[in-house]
């Protein structure tokens, strides 16, 4: 009965999940979806889905692995190219991520309570709310994630291949996985007292994942003539290493709320070994040990190579699981129904601050009031048409000059980025790219307002040189 009860009230929080994120599917794309995902999986669709480097051009996947675009492309090729089931594709996934972490610590557990808070914990993450319906590739990735690591504790070996090679087909910090598997593998051989035959099967299989995951690479080399797309390659360095790992930190530990679940759960780890004599089992604490493991390889990782917030999410999923197992530590009367309602009113609260941060990025719920404004700024211009020349910042000149993005049928004439260009006559500003020398621009050419697109606290702004 409790087993039924937790999972019907998991089904009830999916169904308000959905309630919430309904509205979204019918919006444009937004940031790195409408620049970078959408144009290389629209043009992948009508070119036909393919995981072979240089099926598209090479600008517009950036020589990341093609699995997810693949993917991605052959949904919208089967069911069609508008807003809402393309972002449908995504919320779909994010509905799977939450049943899986379910699924899996339910696994793990054999307590319907653990597995329904390390589902609940997921769902109530901002970031996770806002990028459950981006046509990216994170909410996939932590998908791959989570059963990565259930099939390796699970020792479903053939499974556990085919769901690493699919995260490292992928995207490249999926490798992370490789180097952590091979340091879970000789802790479980120190603590768990395995065998040597057992570790070299393990490492062989792992490093044999490793080959298989390359093969993408050393493809992209021989039709490509490089490994990684130049561009990013360059990205790669050490130079500002701590200051990135920094900010990881920040975004998986300590950002839009998470800090305080992991004090807690500390609190509850402590006070389960004491009170209950470490309710949590020997392999149950490697799996939390484990998890941690890979997100420090992931900050890592992510430390090293170009950054954005968007990036972490893949390890979050995990973390939260790793916070519900402590939080399972202690078994005291109306604990459950306390901390349920803990997590929901917290989780609201920390759910309203981000939809009402003034920070439009793609990590935070506020995002789709910018998009409204964006949309009725584009609704201003198509019906207001002028043949002068109008800068636009960069994300907004995508918007507005590329179909792919959702917000225009055909792209708009006479844009340009250049913000000092003399032959400007109208200019658009929004919160989110702001720029120091517009302030000054708007009082040296004595800008007039013409038109404001509000949504919220976001706004788009058109001004044009008297």
């Amino acid at each position: 009965m409790r087993k039924d009860r937790d999972f019907w009230i998991l089904i009830i929080a999916i169904i308000a999940f959905v309630g919430l994120k309904w509205e979204a599917l019918g919006l444009p794309f937004f940031w790195d979806e409408a620049w970078v995902y959408m144009p290389a999986i629209r043009t992948m669709a009508e070119v036909g889905p393919s995981v072979m480097p240089g099926s598209i051009d090479a600008e517009l996947y950036t020589g990341h692995p093609l699995l997810f675009y693949f993917l991605a492309s052959s949904w919208i090729k089967v069911f069609g190219y508008s807003l809402f089931k393309a972002h449908l594709f995504p919320l779909l996934l994010s509905i799977g991520l939450l049943v899986s972490v379910y699924y899996v610590v339910l696994k793990w557990t054999q307590v319907s309570f653990t597995a329904l808070m390390a589902a609940l914990l997921v769902l109530v993450q901002p970031i996770f709310l806002t990028q459950s319906t981006y046509l990216l590739i994170e909410i996939w990735l932590g998908l791959l994630f989570v059963w990565s690591f259930y099939f390796y504790f699970e020792k479903c070996w053939l499974a556990f291949g085919a769901v690493t090679l699919m995260a490292l087909w992928s995207k490249e910090s999926a490798y992370t996985l490789i180097l952590c598997f091979g340091i879970f593998a000789l802790l479980e051989f120190v603590v768990l007292k395995e065998g040597g035959k057992v570790l070299f099967s393990k490492l062989a299989w792992i490093f044999g994942l490793f080959i298989l995951g390359l093969a993408f690479f050393v493809l992209q080399k021989i039709n490509m003539g490089w490994y990684l797309f130049p561009r990013h390659a360059n990205w790669i360095n050490l130079q500002e290493f701590s200051f990135k790992f920094d900010i990881a930190t920040g975004i998986l530990f300590k950002d839009q709320g998470r800090q305080a679940y992991y004090l807690l759960a500390g609190m509850a780890a402590v006070i389960g070994l004491i009170q209950y004599q470490n309710k949590l089992s020997k392999t149950q604490w490697l799996k939390v040990i484990s998890i941690l493991l890979f997100s420090f390889g992931f900050m890592v990782f992510a430390a090293i190579n170009f950054f954005s917030n968007r990036y972490l999410f893949g390890a979050i999923p995990l973390l939260m699981m790793a916070t519900a197992l402590l939080f399972g530590n202690i078994q005291v009367k109306f604990y459950d129904y306390s901390l349920l309602l803990l997590t929901g009113i917290y989780g609201s609260f920390n759910i309203y601050n981000s939809i009402n941060n003034s920070n439009y990025g793609d990590t935070e719920l506020s995002y789709t009031h910018l998009l409204k404004a964006q949309v009725g700024m584009v609704q201003y211009l198509e019906q207001n048409p002028n043949n002068a020349q109008m800068y636009a910042p960069f994300l907004m000149l995508m918007n507005l000059n590329n179909p792919y993005a959702g917000f225009v049928k055909s792209p708009i004439p006479m844009l340009t980025s250049q913000l000092t260009d003399s032959s400007n006559v109208y200019y658009l500003q929004e919160p989110n790219e702001r720029e120091p020398e517009f302030d000054s621009l708007l009082l040296q050419q004595k800008l007039i307002l013409v038109h404001e697109a509000v949504e919220g606290k976001a706004w788009v702004r058109l001004y044009k040189k008297l």
